[in-house]
């Protein structure tokens, strides 16, 4: 996790650091009521720890003692209740399209017969097809964190770390996604279409070419995972596997917080 992302995704971020800075635990928090808590951040899967100067059974009792209510995932398995979530990958060999199933074979065939694609450096058309064919459908996308995505995504090109790609009809953008870049892996962040674009396959031609585009370079495609069922079963049909991870939730929030909260609701 970079320090430039923390910094667009966190309200406050901090870590848990060895002497000698070569282990690392980020931290993502944020205060209400007075109250120190420490949640998993924006747009990021899990937090785990860099390197092998401690582990969280040494850190978990700091971590009590600092915030009032913890709530993170990672993709270790910890001794204490958890709920268990997967996300999907596949690896970016030479044959990694003989995974495909027969659909997703079909829809890149219509996609590439009605569209082209394209790496481009503006996420402008991006957000737009976010704002007018996905905010709705999903609670987390609010204005503000719209906001956040496209900052994220702007820092992401600054820092050379992330890359879009657009699919075209003629001239007009109807469906693009984004993709984060890291050492051997590519993580795809965000993406949308517009409904008649997804009937005719793009969003399965923009994978495929994804895929293409990155193999090069990358062994591992990391779908950013869903525990949406739909979602899911979309990226299966690439062949991607899933992969477990752990989400934890330690709540000591004093009662008169709990009933405050549950009045709000």
């Amino acid at each position: 996790m970079y320090s430039w992302y923390l910094d667009v995704v966190s309200e406050g971020w901090g870590g848990v650091i060895s002497d000698n800075y070569s282990t690392v635990f980020p931290i993502s928090s944020n205060t209400k009521l007075g109250l120190k808590q420490f949640n998993q951040a924006l747009f990021t899967r899990e937090f785990d720890i860099i390197g092998d100067k401690f582990s969280f059974e040494d850190i978990m009792p700091l971590l009590k003692k600092q915030f009032k209510r913890i709530h993170f995932r990672s993709s270790t398995q910890l001794n204490i209740d958890y709920v268990q979530r997967v996300h999907q990958f596949i690896e970016l060999n030479e044959s990694f399209s003989v995974n495909y199933s027969t659909n997703a074979k079909r829809l890149i065939k219509k996609s590439n017969k009605n569209y082209s694609y394209q790496v481009v450096n503006c996420i402008d058309d991006l957000i737009e097809l976010v704002e007018v064919n996905v905010a709705h459908k999903i609670k987390e996308f609010t204005p503000e964190n719209i906001s956040k995505l496209k900052a994220l995504m702007n820092s992401a090109f600054a820092n050379g770390k992330g890359e879009a790609i657009a699919v075209y009809d003629k001239e007009e953008i109807v469906a693009a996604g984004f993709f984060l870049k890291d050492k051997s892996k590519v993580t795809y962040l965000k993406g949308a279409s517009t409904d008649e674009a997804k009937k005719n396959g793009a969003m399965f031609g923009l994978m495929n070419f994804a895929f293409s585009n990155y193999a090069e370079n990358y062994s591992t495609f990391d779908f950013g995972g869903s525990n949406i069922e739909s979602v899911a079963n979309f990226y299966k049909k690439f062949g991607a596997k899933d992969k477990i991870y752990y989400e934890y939730t330690i709540n000591t929030l004093p009662l008169w917080f709990k009933l405050l909260k549950k009045l709000k609701r």
